[in-house]
């Protein structure tokens, strides 16, 4: 048992000898997305341990090529898949961790080693790319492979509502007198005529056409509104951000030695922004440390969690900067 249990753990792919072989995300309207994403294996290995793209996840499965279920464990920010004869493993699963809100902006944001497919809400409009998309279609937006965001809207629906006037004509009856040789009046109603001061003109049947003018109108409207709001926000950041002065970077080191719940990548990260004037682009940063693109982008997901960093956008690229008291 001993010896079948060593085996068992030498046996789970290091992740130099495993390969992504396609990303695709869903983006639903509440931020969700749908995650798949297919694997390849290594021949001398019966488990793939894959890195997790959201440190909450709903709904995990893993099949192989032929569609048969695997069993999976999750460990941290880690799934581990176990496969016999599998070649491709391929996961699912939801989280909400891959976009984030800023007024009426929604922006997807990750790091691939692969293009990565994003089919974003419908009649979504997207303001702001990471780079240029190798393919748009519809609502969805093939990325190259890199440090990927995704900047959209979504428009408010309008329904256009048409009212039908339809003419009622009603004839009353009366009996006067009251026995059966009594005479009898007829009282007929009519519609209006056209003169009457009561007349009820109804719509025109153009309110279509021009209800379809108004509708491209205002997309282009949410269009300038959603570049003009990516623009003031971009250009708020960086001129909000200052170089940090010496005593409040030695500070902020004296705070990160007394933390005891910070590993060694993530004091590394901090001391490397410390010794880099309080900034610098999350490439950069990883590069310095020799991280993968997605254990550092975890990384940085949870120092801003804690309060020690803050992200944001500049030009294409994602850029770190310390939150100094």
């Amino acid at each position: 048992m001993v010896f079948m249990f060593i085996l068992t753990l030498s046996s789970v792919a290091p992740a130099g000898a495993q390969s992504v072989v396609s990303l695709s995300l869903k983006v639903y309207e509440d931020g969700y997305v749908l995650v798949n994403e297919t694997i390849s294996t290594a021949n001398y290995t019966v488990a793939l341990e894959i890195p997790l793209l959201g440190e909450y996840v709903e709904g995990l499965t893993a099949v192989d090529e032929n569609g048969n279920v695997l069993p999976v464990e999750i460990n941290g920010g880690n799934v581990t898949v176990y496969f016999e004869n599998a070649s491709l493993v391929t996961i699912s699963y939801y989280t909400p961790d891959l976009t984030s809100k800023d007024g009426p902006v929604w922006t997807v944001s990750l790091e691939s080693p692969v293009p990565v497919e994003i089919s974003l809400p419908e009649n979504s409009v997207i303001v702001d790319l990471s780079d240029i998309p190798l393919q748009i279609r519809d609502n969805v937006v093939v990325m190259p492979a890199g440090n990927i965001s995704v900047s959209y809207i979504i428009p408010i629906q309008t329904t256009q509502t048409t009212t039908t006037t339809t003419q009622i004509q009603t004839t009353t009856t009366t009996t006067s007198g009251g026995g059966t040789g009594g005479g009898q009046s007829t009282t007929t109603t009519t519609p209006h005529s056209p003169t009457s001061s009561t007349t009820t003109t109804p719509s025109h049947s153009t309110g279509g056409s021009s209800g379809g003018v108004w509708w491209v109108i205002l997309v282009i409207i949410l269009i300038a509104a959603g570049l003009g709001y990516a623009y003031l926000r971009r250009g708020g950041r960086t001129r909000s951000q200052t170089a940090p002065s010496p005593e409040a970077l030695k500070r902020f080191r004296e705070k990160i030695e007394a933390m005891e719940d910070l590993n060694d990548d993530e004091k590394g990260a901090l001391i490397f922004l410390i010794e880099n004037g309080g900034k610098a682009s999350q490439s950069k940063i990883r590069e310095a440390l020799g991280l993968p693109k997605t254990t550092a982008w975890r990384m940085f997901k949870r120092l801003e969690e804690k309060g020690l960093v803050r992200i944001y956008k500049l030009g294409r690229e994602n850029w770190v900067e310390l939150v100094l008291e």
